[in-house]
Formats: structure tokens, sequence, C-alpha cells
């Protein structure tokens, strides 16, 4: 009888861990689309996703020689000043006014006139400081003769600047970043207590003429120096003296934009350090190809970098991404227009292709898998649910169970397919979209 219980009792843990390991089979099996089992990736971890509406203001630009090429032909909510020119010469307060007291407004008095025109929010950089007004006339820019890169020798300067420019323009430009790149000695190469002063300067004389102006940070290039500049920026003061924290994401050619995810994380790690979590952090510029290094990306690869740079970015947390750069040719090369500054390139399309997807939706998670599959889930405005799956390094094998009630397969290029009968799908860096019909 006592063998025969052992027996019986051997055969139920037998039992027992089959049903474990088919149970195990069957949970590994179930597609991520309906059960996402992430490994969060040490170097691509997103924080806590924003669970409210995705906004248009998320999709900024930066648009150059304005006043030449024909107004962007896909949806723009925002635009950054940065390098923005006419014939008249750039927007920099080195370019506005030449010589003290001597102002020429016709480049910002164009673009404030076009955005104006094409219902777009603008944000104005402050800075770069003419030689006159200049603590450093030698200290060059990349903008040539006039402009400098030192802080100006006189606050009075600084502060009749901010205040000209922002009671001109007041109820028209709203938002103003303090400096560009200050962590970039041709940028800036003035010290942190310096850019502190400046700061400060210009966020009481903006409030003063305007308390309703959100005020940017100074935006650092996050992957050269920032966090060390912004931990002591911010320890000095700094972080009191803005509305919103501005910062820069570019990375190497040999990475993808989920690898900016990282830099992203540590920026806010600093913010939080100095009790600015609460602050809203905007990626005011970052773009992709150097110029300069001769680096081009495949019109599959642009379509790609484009939508999953929006993605991760808002999944990390950002509230506004301004893309660079719609035209400029002197710097990077993924841009939005062909050389005859009309013909939309691959990019242009993805970017307004991704606006469809997102504008008022609701994103509930947005991770890698264990195979690295990106899977964002959303909530359109209506209510349905939706997915959007890319794989940045390699093609997948993507299989969806009948219960996700998934059958159409959206594509960056705009075309809508039946998702196979077999309900297998080869994923790869092109994102997809996923829904219900």
């Amino acid at each position: 009888m006592r063998l025969t219980f052992i027996k019986f009792r051997k055969w139920l843990v037998l039992l027992a861990l089959t049903t474990l390991v088919l149970v195990a089979v069957m949970v590994y099996n179930q597609p991520s689309v309906l059960q996402l089992s992430a490994t969060h990736l040490s170097d691509v971890r997103t924080t806590t996703v924003p669970t409210k509406p995705i906004p248009r203001s998320l999709f900024g630009m930066h648009i150059a020689d304005s006043d030449k090429i024909p107004w962007p032909a896909v949806p723009i909510a925002t635009w950054r000043l940065w390098d923005a020119a006419t014939s008249h010469g750039l927007a920099f307060w080195a370019h506005l006014e030449r010589q003290k007291g001597a102002w020429d407004f016709r480049t910002l008095d164009y673009c404030v006139e076009l955005a104006q025109r094409h219902a777009v929010e603008l944000v104005y950089t402050l800075g770069i400081t003419p030689k006159w007004a200049s603590a450093r006339p030698n200290d060059s820019s990349p903008y040539g003769d006039g402009p400098t890169s030192a802080e100006p020798k006189n606050l009075d300067d600084w502060r009749n600047y901010v205040r000209t420019v922002a009671t001109r323009y007041k109820g028209k430009i709203r938002y103003y970043e303090i400096w560009n790149e200050p962590n970039l000695k041709h940028f800036f190469s003035g010290s942190v207590d310096q850019m502190v002063a400046l700061a400060r300067e210009a966020y009481t004389t903006l409030k003063q003429v305007d308390p309703s102006i959100t005020v940017v940070s100074p935006s650092l290039y996050a992957d050269w120096g920032g966090f060390k500049w912004f931990d002591e920026y911010f320890a000095k003061g700094g972080g009191k003296y803005a509305d919103v924290i501005g910062a820069h994401f570019y990375i190497g050619k040999e990475k993808t934009p989920e690898d900016s995810l990282s830099l992203i994380r540590e920026v806010q790690d600093v913010m939080a350090k100095h009790g600015l979590a609460q602050k809203p952090l905007w990626n005011t510029e970052t773009g992709y190809g150097n110029k300069g290094e001769n680096v081009f990306y495949s019109a599959e690869d642009s379509m790609a970098y484009v939508a999953r740079t929006y993605l991760v970015n808002w999944a990390s947390g950002m509230e506004r991404f301004y893309w660079y750069a719609w035209d400029n040719r002197n710097v990077v090369t993924m841009l939005m227009v062909e050389e005859d500054k009309k013909t939309l390139t691959p990019a242009a399309k993805a970017y307004a292709q991704i606006q469809q997807w997102l504008v008022g939706s609701r994103m509930k998670r947005c991770e890698p898998d264990t195979k690295n599959t990106w899977v964002c889930e959303l909530t359109s405005e209506k209510g349905k649910p939706f997915w959007i799956v890319w794989n940045p390094k390699q093609k997948q094998n993507f299989v969806l169970h009948e219960n996700s009630g998934v059958h159409q397969v959206q594509h960056l290029d705009g075309k809508k397919t039946a998702l196979p009968d077999n309900r297998k799908l080869k994923v790869g860096r092109l994102p997809v979209l996923l829904s219900q019909l």
C-alpha cells in the first residue's frame, strides 16, 4: 500500500511539473501585443509613460530659409527660431542689434508674421552676443564675424535686448529659451555662474513684460558633458529661472533612436536631484546625419528614425520635440525636403504619418520585450486600442493571438494591408501600426 502511495505521489508531482511547463510555454508564446512581458534593457529603460492625450505641440520643427522655400507641406505645431534666416540675416541678438541701439527686426518680423499666418507657435532663443556688447569680442561663434560666444560685459545691455524683443512681440512670441548649448564653448565661452546671472535677468525681465511668457532653460547638448554642466547650473540656482527644462539629445552615427533614452534618463535624474522633476522637459533640438563626417541614411532608415524618435521621446516623458531640420543643409543630412527645397523626403512623409498615428491618442506603455521588439500600446481618441511595433536591430517574427482582434497593418508610407491569415508578421526597423477593424 505504501509503495502504491509513493508511486501515486510521484505521478502527481510529475503531472504538476508537466502542467507548469505547459503553462510557461503558453505564457511565453502569448503575443506581446496582448500581454507584454518586457525585460527593461539597461540602456533603453523608459520612465513612466505620460497618460494624457498626445498634443500637436509635441511636433516642433526648425526651418532655416523660410523666405526662400514654400511653407512645409506637413503639419507643424511649433517652430524654434534657432538658425532661422532671411536675406536680411539671422534672428540672433547680434543680427538684431549690430550696433548699440541700431535695431533691425526685418528677419524676426517676417518669421513672426509667417508663423501667425500658419497658426504656429514660436520659441525664440536668446543669445549670441554682438561684438560691441561682448565681454570678449574675439571669442568666435559658428556664425561668422560679428556674433561672439562670450557673455555680455554689461548686464544692462542684456536686459535691454531681452526687454526690447519681449515688448515688441508681446502676445506673438510666448516661449523664450535662455541660450543654445551653453556647455559647448563655441556657443558660450562664459562660466556657469555667468549663465545663471543671464538666466536670472532674462527670466525677471520677461515676466515683467508678460507674466504669461513661458521661459525655457538654456538647452544643453546632453552628450557632451551636459549632465555635469546641468548639475552645477542647477546647484547654483539656475533651475529657479525656468518654467521648462530644455536639452538636445543628439546621438552618434552607430546608435539608434532608442539609445537616446539613456541620455534623457540622465538629464531627468539630474533634474530630480535638484527638485526639478515636476518641470516639463523639452527636446528643443535633435536630428541625424553629420554632413561634416559625410553621414547619410537610407530612405527606409530616415522614415524609421523619425517615427521612432517621436515615439521614444514621448514615452520617456518628453513634452515637445523640435526636429532639426526642415531645410538646413549646412549641418545635418536627414532633412525634410530635397535639394529643390519643395519635394518631401521620406523623412517628411514619416513625420506627417506619425502625427496622424499619435496626436490625440493616449500611450499606455512603450517598451522592448525580451527579443528587443518594441511594443507601444495606445488608445485612440475614440477609445479604440492599437499598437505600434518595431525591432531596431533585426527582423523578428511577431505572432498575434486571435484574441487580439488585430486585422489590419498600417505602414509609414500610408499603405494599409490585412494581417496575414497565419497572423504572423515580420517586424523590423520600420514601425507598423496594428489595429482592429
